[in-house]
């Protein structure tokens, strides 16, 4: 069936495999893209980040080790002061920015908006009252300020280089690096020992026997189970426990990393991972764990059954943005999987926080028809009530698919000529590439070897909307109007029409009533130049994506670029060089395409390409990914697109659903690709 949805063939497959292997989802690192957030890699705004909690206007609070504040980080990224003055010392206030921190290092909130900052080097635990957005009065909320080991009330209570803190059910847990604890305080600010305090270790066990080395960083699920990193250890720690005023049942086990053994290994199990120096954790919503692993400059993950990846980074100590493995970070020391989705990390060598997003995955499907064949299609579209038309240049003619996937004749004899009928089926057309619905579900075709474009009623009739049949660039009214080479058609929301010419090498306008003007290109004349109208240059564009402001994106095939127009005309290029061989994802400079043909946008601004035997995604951000196919030329569904096979794509379309149709000329196919979070087992 033509409109045959992927979610059900998804959610079995991920049934079966799930059951068949036992193993749970996660979050491959095809799927993270990753980008700067906050601070510009130098110290005069972010030093040493080393700890961050998002409120639910989703503005970050980080705590900065070596300026001793706490900054402010709107959505947009921008950095201020929210308390502290920046220099290192010790003392409560009602205002935020006149009290004083020394090397603060972890920070949570709570319920009300309140920050809990574990201020290491004061060795106490800290409180900002927060009153809607605003910061208020600084105390210390437990801890003497005097290095020691002893529970009790919040005054009386010691730790030592507190270094993380975080909460749950009112209760807050802290990584207390000095003493090899975790420490528990309790809603009335009683402070006991969750495990350790006797000794550094790496000993698994009950509260009585566990021991930590370097406890630096903590996360808990939504169940309450505590997970921490041991920094000099290089493990990371699982502690399960039933919470109370004093909490029972407290058993510490390993699920990462081998008792000080450091490295660099993923592993599908656990205790056969390598880590070295890990210094952040965070856990997900589906309870997979995330690690800043400082020393090898990667973000780690452990999935729920125990399976260790990496998920971002190399060893390389830098700042690359770009997907997954291939990005680089100089010492990612926490990471903090946020409220918006997000993984945002703090990086001491770059003095920046960086930001992990999820993209999503396209799983490749071919679409089942029957009836009439494929025949080196070029172009496909589909009418409000649901069915596709397909030009199907091999055979001359206009192909119509219902909803069933039946598909029929709906214009043209099948023989190479041109002549107008009443009755579609006698209409004649001479390798008819592209084919657009307009709102009252007319279809329009660019006619290329007849040099026309041609419409085709609802009821079938053909007739000659513009053109005149004779090779050129002539603007004009009608059939009085000329083209060369006519190849891709568009419609705008106004129902203007938009025609690349594959000879005449510029990009047509046409009214509803027939007027054709020149929108951008000199006529019959290729080559690359950016500017207004005339004075821009292109060379056998292809295909076409008008957005819902009215700008107009071309596949300019032969600069190997993908270029934008303006409603005034006005030509730039959007990513890709004329120089490029070879497919490279990148940023607009980048990035290089192969061979660009078609162009389609989805509702939130980003762009696909379909690239020779790859489909290319332009994010809003201007990054280029490829997210379909291997390379090779070959028909192969896949769950996971880049595992997929295409085979030269021609051109692309966006449904309503929100799915990508593309039309393949050499394996004669429809394909579908839908959107699902990317996923490894």
């Amino acid at each position: 069936m033509i409109d045959l949805t992927i979610k059900t063939y998804i959610k079995s497959f991920i049934v079966i495999s799930l059951c068949f292997i036992g193993i749970t989802a996660g979050y491959t690192s095809d799927a993270v893209y990753v980008t700067n957030f906050a601070g510009n890699g130098g110290t005069s705004l972010l030093d040493f980040p080393e700890d961050m909690v998002q409120d639910s206007s989703g503005n970050f609070y980080v705590a900065d080790w070596n300026k001793h504040k706490i900054f402010k980080i709107t959505p947009d990224g921008t950095v201020s002061t929210f308390a502290g003055t920046g220099k290192s010392g010790y003392k409560d206030h009602n205002t935020a920015t006149l009290a004083q921190f020394r090397n603060p290092s972890g920070i949570t909130m709570d319920a009300n908006g309140n920050l809990y900052v574990a201020d290491n080097s004061n060795n106490c635990i800290r409180k900002i009252v927060v009153i809607n957005g605003a910061a208020g009065a600084v105390s210390t909320f437990a801890g003497t300020g005097k290095s020691g080991y002893k529970n009790g009330s919040a005054t009386t209570a010691q730790f030592s280089a507190p270094v993380n803190i975080r909460m749950h059910n009112n209760y807050f847990y802290v990584a207390d690096f000095g003493n090899h604890a975790i420490r528990q305080i309790a809603p009335d600010g009683n402070v006991t020992t969750l495990s350790g305090g006797i000794g550094a270790g790496v000993t698994d066990g009950a509260a009585n026997v566990a021991k930590h080395n370097g406890p630096y960083r903590l996360a808990l699920n939504k169940q309450g189970v505590l997970y921490v990193v041991n920094v000099y250890a290089n493990t990371v720690r699982q502690i399960s426990f039933t919470q109370g005023a004093i909490s029972t049942n407290v058993n510490v086990t390993t699920v990462g990393g081998l008792g000080n053994v450091s490295g660099y290994t993923d592993a599908t199990t656990g205790n056969s991972a390598r880590f070295n120096y890990p210094h952040g954790i965070t856990v997900d919503s589906a309870g997979n764990l995330y690690i800043a692993d400082l020393a090898n400059n990667r973000i780690r993950m452990i999935n729920t059954q125990g399976v260790v990846s990496t998920l971002a980074g190399s060893l390389s100590g830098s700042s690359t943005n770009t997907i997954g493995a291939l990005a680089t970070f100089n010492q990612p020391a926490q990471c903090y999987f946020a409220p918006d989705g997000n993984i945002y990390v703090g990086e001491r060598g770059n003095h920046m926080i960086r930001k992990l997003s999820f993209q999503p995955n396209y799983g490749i499907q071919t679409l089942a028809t029957k009836g009439i064949s494929l025949n080196w299609a070029h172009d496909i579209t589909k009418d409000s009530q649901g069915n596709y038309f397909v030009a199907n240049r091999g055979s001359h003619q206009i192909l119509k698919i219902t909803s069933d996937g039946t598909s029929t004749v709906f214009a043209g004899t099948g023989r190479a000529g041109f002549l107008d009928h009443t009755d579609g089926k006698q209409a004649k057309f001479n390798n008819p590439c592209s084919v657009v619905c307009d709102r009252d579900d007319n279809v329009y075709v660019t006619d290329l070897v007849n040099n026309r474009i041609r419409k085709i009623t609802p009821n079938g009739s053909v007739t000659t909307f513009v053109g005149s049949g004779a090779g050129g660039v002539k603007n004009a009214i009608g059939t009085e109007a000329a083209f060369n080479y006519p190849y891709y058609i568009r419609i705008d929301q106004s129902g203007n029409f938009y025609v690349s010419e594959w000879s005449g090498h510029v990009i047509r306008k046409i009214t509803p009533n027939g007027l054709v003007t020149t929108l951008a290109g000199i006529a019959n004349s290729s080559g690359y130049a950016n500017g207004t109208g005339a004075v821009a240059q292109f060379k056998n564009p292809s295909g076409l994506h008008v957005d819902n402001i009215g700008n107009i994106y071309v596949a300019d095939v032969g600069n190997k670029m993908i270029r934008k127009i303006t409603s005034d005309g006005l030509v730039s290029t959007v990513a890709g060089s004329n120089n490029s061989d070879r497919k490279i994802d990148g940023t607009p400079v980048v990035t290089r395409f192969i061979s660009p043909h078609g162009i389609a946008g989805d509702t939130n601004g980003n762009l696909f390409v379909a690239d020779q035997n790859y489909i290319r995604m332009i994010a809003n951000d201007g990054y280029t990914r490829t997210i379909a196919g291997t390379g090779q030329a070959a028909r192969v569904d896949a769950l996971f697109g880049l595992s997929g096979q295409l085979n030269n794509t021609a051109s692309l379309i966006v449904n309503k659903k929100g799915k990508l149709i593309t039309i393949e000329r050499n394996s004669n196919s429809i394909r579908q690709l839908s959107v699902f979070p990317g996923y490894m087992w």
